[in-house]
């Protein structure tokens, strides 16, 4: 079976048939990253549905979202600087980091999706 939208809530059952739907949403709050160290598209972006009567937090790969970033997504693996501050262990950093690494893409992305959240909202 063919899937015709980008997704769908666990919980409401609302769905958002493209990226830009789902992102330009204001009721879908990026709170959250989930790495997965050893596939970083594998990770999770958490999105918090604010809809009344939902509140539902839904996981979304990294990987739907690569096309939002010019970055390699797959830069190569460089030494953990020794002033990381490790924000991508922390799964309610959003921030961007000041080191050069190869989650730094990822990093860019969650930016790109809370600014574009501040202008639909």
């Amino acid at each position: 079976m063919k899937k015709d939208f980008f997704k769908t809530c666990p919980n409401c059952r609302s769905e958002w048939k493209t990226l830009d739907d789902f992102i330009g949403d204001p009721e879908n709050e990026l709170n959250g990253y989930q790495i997965n160290i050893s596939d970083l598209t594998r990770g999770l972006f958490l999105f918090t549905h604010q809809a009344p009567n939902c509140g539902t937090t839904m996981g979304v790969y990294v990987s739907a979202f690569t096309a939002l970033s010019e970055h390699p997504v797959l830069a190569p693996s460089t030494p953990r600087p020794e002033t990381c501050p490790e924000r991508c262990l922390h799964e309610d950093d959003l921030e961007l980091c000041p080191e050069k690494c190869e989650c730094g893409w990822v990093r860019e992305i969650m930016q790109i999706i809370r600014d574009w959240n501040k202008q639909a909202a």
